[in-house]
């Protein structure tokens, strides 16, 4: 994509029978167990971006935490969301919600009883899970997760509890610290991990330390002697740290105890200079300066029965009552004039909340994804070259990894949704499929879409950045585009310019090709490596002047992102075309995965790389 065209943003359409085709869905897949599907409530007209994940905690020993949704866009709450997100996932989340966090593009969602993490991206789609005992709550640093975990036993006291490092690229369990008794919340302040001991199944002795642990070596450093059974650790503007115990509301700075708030704090949140705390005994929320330390505000909750979840957010304060702990709650929303703007039901005890942020999550796409759909449906690698678009469409956030842009490819391409993917300078590559295979019938089996376009009163220059197009067939049926690929033959295969042996690799130190509209770092940032080679073919430039402006020669047929999506029949492809690695001919009645590269290796002065672009692919053969 040429740096002086610019990028639409599209629209997403929303589709009203959602919640039929989800409950539909949900027995089908699940019929031999209560379901509980997603019902959409309409509580505000407020417009805000993004959403609000409430992790409901269900009672112990019922399976029944949920997750539910706020889409602050269109203000609607939507009950088990997880559920309905993921149909075949067996007792959904499990047992007692703990914890729900983000980092980059995905969720976390620390399930107690379960033993386990959940792993999802922010439409809250199952990516995968970790196995933890008696795991309480998560925190992240350096593309690291960490995990306390009770793990001791009740009959034993002396067994201290752990806290877990997961990579979350892997989602592999690298690291163990031994730490307190029974830990609980935790947060990182520069390279250090900070633990609350609560020692909460020691009930004639519960634990008063807080855990400074060292994440380079991860090793416990010291202790901070604090009150009485410590559960909450928040990080202010200053860099102290706020302790809930039984014994107060302590505040540290450089490890050590500063003051003492005479207030039992059941929750804290930070925003800005003020940490908000919950205090359920008076039926309050008091605002807290972290210069002096003085009462700024206080929100009263008389009318609440058992005040439970709270964070402040920039745009308003949100507060949970778990009413009698085994029916529903409700999730409250208030501006910080103290006007309650509305009210929402939620699942049983919601006690977490999560603000969703970033460009990813702004639209909550609400469309299932049909069987049959003639729509690309799931991006299986991503990896572009260097270019001025990568780390930008799509966008790049800090703690994403390879499976992270994969689905964040996929929210921009699968089921139609509008969106584009750049495939950086030479070489760069996306791979993807249907949900099911592509049959090879009588004329053009597939259309790839880009956003090439003709230069007015010309159909034979115009603005072209081809890519070459694989096809796979999943021979050793693993589900995985780890076979052979096949080349589909364009106009200029047998072009004697054409190089069908280049390859070329690119390094973070060579990161140095930015120009004045795109500044961001090109090398694609959730790479660990610091170089990767691309292999493949080279076409010749196509770049001519005319009239002082750079445009490219058209090609004739079997290159994508070379003509407008209106032409159909030039862009699309037929699995006839496909040859194996020495341009012989081979006989495909079906494909499963789908590659396209970038055959261009031109870079046009201030204007950039040419570089081939995604905006979807369609089965023609689908009604």
């Amino acid at each position: 994509m040429h740096a002086r065209f610019p990028i639409l943003k599209p629209f997403t359409i929303y589709h009203l029978p959602f919640t039929i085709l989800v409950c539909v869905l949900l027995w089908s897949c699940r019929h031999d167990e209560v379901i509980y599907p997603t019902i959409p409530t309409e509580v505000t007209t407020e417009v805000q971006k993004g959403g609000l994940y409430v992790l409901c905690e269900g009672n112990m020993g019922s399976n029944k935490a949920r997750l539910d949704y706020m889409n602050l866009e269109t203000g609607t709450y939507y009950a088990n969301w997880y559920g309905a997100q993921n149909p075949t996932q067996v007792k959904e989340l499990g047992d007692v919600g703990n914890d729900i966090q983000q980092y980059g593009s995905r969720l976390y969602a620390v399930i107690n009883c379960s033993h386990r993490v959940e792993i999802m991206d922010l439409q809250a789609r199952h990516i995968g899970s970790v196995d933890i005992p008696n795991c309480r709550y998560v925190a992240f640093y350096g593309g690291k997760a960490y995990v306390s975990a009770y793990v001791g036993s009740i009959a034993d006291p002396d067994m201290l509890g752990s806290v877990f490092e997961i990579d979350t690229a892997s989602l592999k369990i690298t690291r163990e610290v031994k730490v307190g008794h029974q830990p609980d919340e935790l947060c990182v302040v520069g390279d250090e991990l900070f633990v609350v001991n609560s020692g909460g199944y020691i009930t004639n002795r519960h634990d008063s330390t807080v855990s400074v642990i060292d994440l380079a070596s991860l090793t416990e450093k010291q202790k901070i002697i604090v009150g009485k059974n410590p559960q909450r650790i928040r990080v202010d503007d200053r860099q102290q740290l706020w302790v809930a115990t039984d014994n107060g509301l302590y505040v540290l700075a450089n490890k050590q105890v500063k003051t003492v708030l005479p207030i039992h704090a059941n929750n804290l949140s930070v925003l800005g200079s003020t940490v908000y705390v919950l205090d359920h005994a008076n039926k309050q929320v008091r605002g807290i300066s972290t210069a002096d330390y003085q009462y700024s505000k206080v929100y009263p909750l008389s009318s609440y029965e058992n005040p439970y979840g709270m964070l402040a957010t920039d745009e308003a304060l949100y507060i949970t009552d778990a009413k009698n702990y085994v029916s529903s709650g409700v999730l409250h929303c208030y501006g910080y004039d103290g006007t309650e703007r509305w009210t929402a039901m939620t699942g049983d005890i919601p006690g977490h909340l999560c603000r969703v942020t970033g460009t990813y999550e702004q639209k909550q796409d609400t469309t299932p994804v049909a069987h049959n759909s003639a729509y690309l449906y799931k991006v299986y690698e991503y990896l572009p070259a260097m270019g001025q678009f990568v780390n930008v469409l799509p966008a790049y956030e800090e703690g994403d990894d390879a499976a992270a842009m994969c689905r964040k490819c996929e929210k921009a391409l699968a089921n139609n949704a509008g969106g584009m993917v750049t495939l950086g300078g030479w070489g760069g590559y996306i791979t993807f499929g249907f949900d099911h295979p592509v049959e090879n019938k009588e004329g053009r089996d597939t259309q790839i879409l880009g956003n090439a376009f003709y230069m007015t009163g010309s159909t034979e220059y115009g603005s072209s950045e081809p890519g070459i197009v694989l096809v796979s067939v999943d021979a050793n049926k693993n589900g995985q585009p780890d076979d052979t690929w096949y080349e589909l033959k364009g106009s200029l295969y047998d072009d004697p310019k054409t190089d069908h042996a280049f390859s070329r690799t690119y390094t973070r130190a060579g990161d140095t090709l930015q120009n004045e509209f795109h500044s961001q770092p090109y090398y694609p940032q959730w790479l660990t490596a610091d170089a990767y080679t691309l292999k493949g073919a080279k076409i010749t430039p196509q770049t001519v002047t005319i009239s002082g402006q750079n445009v490219q020669r058209i090609l004739e047929y079997g290159y994508v992102d070379n003509k407008p999506n209106k032409d159909v029949e030039g862009t699309s492809f037929d699995i006839s075309w496909a040859v194996d690695a020495d341009g012989n001919a081979v006989t495909l009645s079906a494909i499963d995965f789908v590659r396209v590269y970038n055959a261009s290796d031109e870079v046009l002065g201030a204007t950039g790389e040419l570089s081939t672009e995604i905006t979807g692919a369609i089965d023609l053969h689908v009604q």
